[in-house]
């Protein structure tokens, strides 16, 4: 496939404004991504050698390992997050679901990046809750994921994608 064809070639390029829900979005996600690099850093030291990595569906410990490995989630992370920043500066180069024009393209433009922030945030968020547990499952050698975080998982999967398709074909949004 010749990319240089692609028709996202053809989209207008706009910078779109963040709005008080874009700078909120953002919020979150900068204080819990500072946040989980300042918990691992302080409760690292104080950890077992050895703490739980992998859980069943259940939410049961089927698998235990290093406490080094406690870093891989903040790394992905931090891979995550500077890889979003550098893809919110091209939305001309998404896919979309409508045509873009000129007459659509800063709604869908702005569409599409509100819902990368919400997806940067939930897993941002979710990486903090999985590594709290972890940690406060070693300190007390009892761990388990909570009940509620696999439909907490996949609400944070369904939710950004839902709002994308209804306000992407939505004739009323700004």
């Amino acid at each position: 496939m010749n990319f240089q064809d692609s028709s996202s070639n053809n989209r207008p390029f706009i910078k779109v404004k963040k709005d008080k829900i874009d700078w909120i979005l953002d919020s979150v996600t900068i204080i819990g991504f500072i946040y989980i690099w300042i918990y691992i850093v302080f409760h690292f030291t104080k950890l077992p050698d050895t703490i739980p990595t992998h859980f069943n569906l259940k939410g049961d410990v089927d698998g235990y390992g290093s406490k080094y490995t406690l870093w891989i989630l903040p790394s992905v992370n931090t891979f995550l997050f500077i890889l979003f920043r550098i893809m919110f500066k091209y939305p001309h180069k998404f896919n979309y679901i409508v045509k873009i024009t000129t007459e659509n393209a800063e709604k869908q433009y702005r569409i599409a990046l509100r819902s990368m922030r919400i997806i940067l945030m939930n897993i941002t968020l979710l990486f903090g809750l999985i590594i709290a547990q972890v940690v406060e499952g070693a300190y007390q050698n009892n761990s388990m994921l909570d009940w509620w975080f696999i439909p907490l998982l996949l609400l944070s999967i369904i939710t950004p994608t839902i709002y994308m398709i209804l306000a992407s074909t939505s004739s009323k949004m700004k």
